[in-house]
């Protein structure tokens, strides 16, 4: 049975970026001065919201990644269906940090929380938010939130149980368990994750809404997720690990990359052009505002996004290079964060962005947490599904 170890290089690389976005985010925050002091903490607690989201996303996509080849029957990625089992055990950390932030900091960043928009008796009463409280009230929004992250935890845990188990017991049991609990996890993940994009980043814009917008927000996640994979891949590779993952599994990966960051343009797209075009005044400020204000982080995640993975991933050769896929990991990641970036700041900072301490620290945290759990995930069983039934197709998978 090949097992992972953490080296001491990586734990100090994991621990290194999560103690020092920590330690650097209070030092940002206490050498802040006074008449700064409250957009330090409104910039920290919107920070923390679009890193948790977007780490949350990147691992509850890593178990959808699962649930939809054990669906389809796919067998080419069984030799590396241990790394999403691996990230999906991130989920409980960001849900803890995000449902938390969003309990103690959620009155500076959601207008529709602010005190007296639903009464019609307030100077402060807002008619299109006291027309969404139905649904958007304190109360239901926690309670949806805790309801959808234990659901999908459950259900993450439950794919990584079974999968071990199959290790232990063989046969189809586990396997066939496996297929019928995916269907209903992705049957429940469509509603649940539309749901949740409207409530943790849709609803930061209360007056403004897209149809699009969680089919959007889900081919981030995915293309994000995936880039993960890839990457967490070649470096378990490079230290000797994973033999049995062919050249062909990583093009597949590349593949991947890139015909899902040509999805996220055309939702892109889709949602910014058509109202452009329609030019209705509540639809249309929300891209005039970042367009003016934000250009270089809006226009830039699309060269990061799209136009980038398209000139280096549409080579097929370059799709069997893992520095190539490396490189073009990292460019792409680092896109979808700027692209969350858009998404929160406009309508929690408005024109006073940069990126500063809080950012930076925010990031640093995420990401450091991130490799250390799923590196101590990787640790704790066999790289290997040895047997599954689709292994050895895996093994000798050929494009």
């Amino acid at each position: 049975e090949e097992k992972f170890e953490m080296s001491a290089k990586d734990k100090k690389v994991a621990l290194g970026l999560l103690i020092g976005g920590f330690v650097l985010a209070l030092i940002g925050y206490f050498t802040a001065h006074a008449p700064d002091h409250h957009m330090v903490v409104k910039r920290l607690w919107a920070n923390l919201i679009a890193d948790s989201y977007f780490f949350f996303i990147i691992s509850l996509c890593a178990t959808a990644f699962i649930a939809i080849k054990a669906i389809a029957n796919a067998g080419w990625h069984t030799s590396v269906k241990r790394i999403p089992e691996a990230m999906g055990t991130f989920m409980p950390f960001a849900a803890v940090v995000l449902i938390t932030v969003l309990f103690f900091g959620g009155h500076d960043i959601y207008h529709w929380m602010h005190e007296g928009v639903t009464d019609p008796n307030s100077p402060h009463y807002d008619k299109i938010i006291a027309g969404k409280s139905a649904y958007l009230n304190i109360p239901f929004f926690m309670g949806r939130l805790i309801v959808f992250s234990a659901m999908w935890i459950l259900f993450t845990r439950t794919f990584r149980k079974w999968s071990l188990q199959e290790d232990i017991d063989g046969g189809l049991t586990n396997f066939d368990k496996t297929y019928k609990a995916a269907a209903a996890f992705v049957f429940l993940f469509a509603f649940t994750f539309s749901s949740f994009s409207w409530d943790v980043m849709m609803s930061i814009d209360v007056h403004w809404f897209s149809t699009i917008f969680s089919v959007y927000n889900f081919a981030t996640g995915w293309v994000s997720a995936i880039t993960c994979i890839a990457l967490f891949t070649i470096y378990l590779k490079s230290r000797g690990y994973l033999n049995i993952v062919n050249d062909d599994v990583i093009h597949d990966l590349g593949k991947m990359m890139f015909a899902f960051s040509v999805f996220w343009t055309y939702l892109w797209v889709a949602q910014m052009l058509l109202i452009w075009y329609a030019n209705i005044p509540e639809e249309v400020t929300y891209f005039k505002y970042r367009i003016e204000f934000y250009n270089l982080p809006f226009f830039g995640a699309v060269v990061m996004n799209f136009i980038f993975p398209l000139l280096v991933l549409i080579n097929t050769d370059f799709k069997r290079i893992a520095s190539i896929i490396v490189g073009a990991g990292v460019v792409i990641l680092c896109g979808h964060y700027v692209d969350f970036f858009n998404m929160i700041m406009p309508a929690t900072v408005g024109d006073r962005w940069f990126i500063g301490v809080s950012e930076i620290a925010s990031v640093m945290f995420f990401l450091g947490l991130f490799i250390f759990v799923v590196f101590s995930a990787l640790a704790k069983a066999p790289l290997t599904p040895k047997r599954n039934p689709f292994i050895e197709e895996s093994e000798h998978f050929h494009y």
